[in-house]
Parts: structure tokens; sequence; C-alpha cells
């Protein structure tokens, strides 16, 4: 059931409508503007059954200059190229901007048709047969066949059928299992059926009932009647010409240029990094920041082109990295082709390969990048692995860090477990998911803990450690708060910390105190115990005792977490007990008089307003009480 596609290239009126015709029997002119004006407009598709039994979808594309971006709607799913020369004209201004076009995309095979050669003599054909092939030499085609044909007088089709099964046999194959890809290319509406979308599909395999999502918004859709050549089929895979019914939607709500794919396997983005080549025959050099139309699949998006080095031009010929900037957002993934054109006027300038789907916003290159641009242009999977997970700088589950590397699922899949087996990466368990994250960073991470830790310890000898939440936003404020908890714990594990009641400290290190340091710490205990419900407020233990406030506040700490002292609010600590007596009482006036005032506090507990309110507001707090005007009653 392997599928691929012949695409059509070529001039205006050089007679690839007509030749798909002549090899199809199908018109592939649907348009009543195309029949009257004798020129391809729209995309148009056939099939094509070739005598070894091979089934190929055919898109016609239009040669006219207008039309160039309808062309690159269809070329972008190109398996193998019929390039089509006019015998009467030879080579003309669009059969160089669609070879152009063709190379950049990656087509690696096809085959040319000199067509109408019954219009001149044989000495012509030769002519445009050196022309074509010194047009050839250099692209992705180099060496392609080159046959005489004519669609009036059958001329030559025998001999491009056979060239054509020669050359499908080379085309590569495409992935046709797992999940799928389709960029649209038509939307339309059917009588009775409702909403059809048609496409090429890209890789994978879509069938009947499959979940799907509509792209870039991301809105569900399950697909209906897959077709392909209209016929209705259990099953689609890459290579075929589909057809998909999308229920729930209209035709207003789906452009050309929308994706249907496998929910979780493709998201938008406004910004890719790629490797750009700028045409030879481009008409003058592109400038950084040029504003610039940008084609991936069958989409055109506006946006802005960043020079990577920092350089300010690009000269026909040559090709660097780049920063694409969209205006509106396009679908693409790691390794997919894509065309330049420029702004105005419009005409093709150049195109390239995604390297990164989902880039950051880069303010210039620096040599980081552009060794993980450089790293991702070899197309080593190890490496963008690596790249990947290192340049988000945060841990990943293994489903999200296939998801943003976008290589080649199984293969990824085995190079992420033989870097976790050679331990290049670390596991750690973050909110009951593993995540992973590459040994060098855990190293970098810890270092930069115990860094912290041992300023920390240094600078506060009293603390039990530094308050963990701190240690975070400080350091890690990128990462979320459970794979810091995960870090946190293998680093428990390793020995290289200790966590205790939310604070974090290197081993035996914090609560350090000086002899003098434990007589001033049992000193204020006894002072407030002693006080009973009216003890000296903090600033009356500072002249009480003769201390400063950063170490009262210390000592007083460590008695409130080794739960010696009870704390009311910041000026007010009582001793071990009190807290829960004063609610006894408070639970007992109230169950006698139905409410309590201030004055009954008071009296209860033999204390001034300067204590009983601070106390009731922090029963308050506790939602032991409930303030109602001027009483309190049980909350």
């Amino acid at each position: 059931m392997r599928g691929f596609i012949i695409g059509t290239a070529g001039h205006i009126d050089h007679g690839k409508t007509a030749l798909v015709r002549a090899l199809t029997g199908i018109d592939t002119d649907r348009l009543k503007e195309e029949k009257e004006r004798g020129i391809s407009i729209e995309l148009g598709f056939a099939e094509f059954r070739l005598p070894d039994g091979t089934t190929a979808g055919v898109v016609d594309v239009p040669g006219h200059e207008h039309f160039v971006k309808n062309m690159l709607a269809g070329a972008t799913g190109f398996d193998l190229v019929l390039l089509v020369v006019a015998a009467d004209d030879g080579v003309m201004p669009q059969t160089r901007e669609h070879l152009a076009i063709i190379d950049l995309l990656g087509v690696e095979e096809g085959l040319v048709a000199v067509t109408k050669a019954d219009l001149v003599d044989e000495e012509m054909v030769e002519l445009v047969r050196e022309e074509v092939m010194e047009l050839l030499r250099g692209t992705g085609i180099e060496g392609a066949e080159i046959i005489a044909t004519s669609a009036a007088t059958g001329l030559g089709l025998d001999q491009l059928v056979q060239a054509l099964m020669r050359a499908a046999a080379r085309v590569r194959r495409r992935r046709d299992e797992g999940p799928f890809r389709l960029p649209i290319d038509r939307v339309f509406t059917l009588k009775g059926i409702g909403t059809v979308v048609t496409g090429t599909l890209w890789e994978g395999r879509v069938a009947d009932g499959d979940e799907a999502v509509l792209l870039p918004e991301g809105r569900p859709v399950r697909v209906r009647n897959v077709q392909v050549h209209g016929r209705e089929v259990e099953a689609a895979v890459a290579g075929q010409r589909v057809a998909l019914n999308l229920p729930g939607y209209s035709v207003e709500d789906i452009d050309r240029g929308d994706v249907v794919a496998s929910p979780g396997y493709l998201s938008s983005s406004f910004m890719l990094d790629a490797r750009l080549r700028l045409l030879p025959g481009s008409p003058r050099p592109l400038k950084n920041r040029s504003r610039v139309r940008f084609h991936h699949g069958t989409r055109e998006a506006l946006g802005r082109v960043v020079l990577l080095p920092s350089r300010e031009e690009l000269l026909p010929g040559e090709s660097s990295y780049a920063q694409f900037r969209l205006e509106t957002p396009v679908v693409a993934r790691y390794g997919d082709r894509f065309i330049l054109r420029s702004y105005s006027p419009v005409t093709t300038i150049g195109g390239g390969i995604v390297l990164d789907a989902h880039p950051s916003k880069h303010r210039r290159a620096d040599a980081v990048l552009l060794e993980a641009l450089e790293r991702r242009e070899r197309g080593d999977v190890r490496e963008v692995l690596r790249m990947t997970l290192r340049s988000r700088g945060v841990p990943l589950s293994l489903e999200r860090l296939l998801q943003l590397a976008e290589t080649d699922r199984e293969a990824s899949g085995r190079a992420a477990e033989e870097l976790l087996e050679r331990g290049e990466w670390v596991k750690l368990l973050s909110e009951k998911q593993w995540k992973i994250v590459a040994r060098e960073t855990l190293e970098e991470s810890a270092a930069s803990v115990r860094a912290l830790l041992e300023e920390f310890h240094r600078n506060n000898p009293r603390e039990a450690g530094m308050d963990k939440e701190t240690l975070r936003t400080r350091l890690f404020s990128r990462w979320a708060p459970g794979d810091f908890d995960g870090m946190l714990r293998l680093l428990a594990e390793r020995g290289e910390l200790e966590t205790r009641e939310g604070r974090v400290a290197l081993p035996g290190k914090g609560r350090s105190l000086t002899p003098e340091e434990e007589k001033e710490k049992d000193a204020l205990r006894r002072a407030i115990e002693e006080g009973g419900f009216s003890p000296p407020l903090f600033k009356e233990l500072l002249e009480l005792l003769g201390l400063d406030a950063r170490k009262a506040r210390d000592l007083l700490g460590m008695l409130t977490e080794e739960g010696l002292l009870e704390q009311v609010n910041q000026d007010y600590y009582l001793g071990r007990g009190r807290l829960a007596e004063a609610e006894e009482k408070i639970r007992a006036i109230i169950g006698e008089k139905g409410r309590l005032e201030v004055a009954d506090l008071k009296g209860a507990l033999g204390i001034t307003r300067k204590y009983s309110i601070p106390l009731l507001e922090h029963m308050d707090r506790q939602k032991i009480t409930r303030r109602e005007g001027d009483y309190r009653v049980l909350s």
C-alpha cells in the first residue's frame, strides 16, 4: 500500500496538464476560469497506475508566475518531479524558478519531459535537451532522464512511463506508520457529507475514526470517511493523496495551510531556527530583519528574518543560519524544508531546512547557539537530544523531550535509553513522574546549591538552613517546584545536603551556637515562660536581655521550631501549651454566653488589652473564632 507523489513543474503553456491527461486520462483543470483561459490556476490532481501495479498520486501545478504561491502549496509534497519543458520554447523563467523550488525542497528523484516535440525538428529537440542538461547541473536531479514527448501524437509516452517506473523505484520511502500529518491544500463541502479537506499525507497513517487535532489552533476533531483518489479506504498512508471528512467544522473554520495531525504530535510556532540558502540568481542581497514570505507545507506566512551569526546581509548564493519571526504560526518539525520569497516584488529568493521549530528568541548568535545549530544540522540523533535537553535548561519527561527534538521517535527512543544507561542523563522523580536531566546540568546545579548554602551558613550560623522556596527562586526560578524537589531528593540521597521542615542545609551545618548564645536562648525562654500570658514583648525582650534584633529573632525562631515557645504574632510569644489553654478558656466562655467580648478574655486570663487583642486576632486567623462586630463567636 506504499504511496508516493509525482509532481509537475515548468513554465506556463509548456503542456504540463496535457501531458498528465495523456498519461492518466484525467483533466486536472477543474475550474471554469481554467477552461476559459486555457491555463492552470489551482492545483490539479490525478491518479496514475503504472504498468508494474504501482499507484502514484499526481499533483499538477500552475506554471504562471502569478500562481507560484499555488505551485508551492503542491510542490512541498513531491516525492518525484516531472519537469516539463516545451520543445518550441526551451527553458523559460518559470522553468528556472520551479526547478529552484524543487531543489530547495530537497526533491532527489525526477525526470524531464520535452513536450510538443512534434512541433519542431530533431535538431531543435536536441538543442533543448542540451539546454536542460545544463540547467540541471548542480541540482538534486542532475543526470535525470530527458525524454522527448508529444501529448498530441503519443510520441515518447511509453518511454516516459518506463522512466517513471525506474525513478519511482528509487524514491525514498516515507514513514508510513505512527503519528500522521496532513497539510491541507483544499477545503470544500460535499452534500450529505459535510466539510472535506484534502492534501498529501506527509507521514504516518490515518484511519476512519482516528482522533486528531486541527492546527495551528489545536482544535480536536475525529476523522471520518478517509478517501484516496475518490475511493473510500480503511486507512491511508504517507505518500498518498488523501481526503478526510471533518464533521463539526464548516469551510469557514479551515484554511489552506492548516494541518490535520495526530494529537500531541505537533504544535504551532511563530519562530523557527533554520539553515537558509539564498539562490545565486536572487536579484539582491537579503538584509537582516527583512520582511519576507515564508512558505512551509501549504502555508504562506509573512515574517522577518534575523541572520545568524550577527551579520547585516546575505549575498546571492550564500547560506547562513537564521531565525524566522513570523506574523502567523506554522506547524513545522525539525528537518522540514521551506521556501523563501521576497515581500515585494514577490519572487523566489531562497529556502532551506528547519533546524529547530520551537526555539527561544535569540538576540543574535553566540557560540553556544551556533554549536547547537551545527549539531542539529549534522543530524546525529544523540547530539540533537543532548542539545535539546541542555538548551531547555529544565528537566523534561521523555515524551516531552522527544516531542521537542522532533527527530524519528523510534531512533530517538533508543538513543535516549542509551544515554541513560551510559549515565550521561539522570532520572529524577517529579510529582510521581520521571523526568530526565543531563548529568552535566545536575552537577552544575549541585555545585551552585552547595556554594549558596555555604554562603548562607557562613552568614546565618543560627539558622537551621535556607528556606527551600528561597533557594529555588534564587537559583532555579525556571524549574517547576516538583522538579526542584526531585533534584533535592536526589542530592539528599547522595548525602550532599539535608532537608527538614522546609529548609535546606549542608550536612552537619546550621544551628551552630556559641556557649554565650546558648545562655541567651535559655534566658529568652525563661523570660517568656515566667511571664505567663503577659510576657515581655519583642522590644521589651531586647531591652531586658541586651540582645540585638537579628540575634533575638534567630533565637526565638529556634525556640519556636523546637516547640519550646509558641508565636502569637511577630512581637508576642508564649510558653509551650499556653495557646491551647487560651483556646480552652475561649471555647468555654462562648459555650456559656454564646459570644465573647474582649473584657471576658481579659478577666479569664488576667491580661490587659495589649495582650488580649493580639491573642484573639490569632484565634481568628486559626479559624477558631470569628469576629462579629465587637464580639467573637466560634468559627
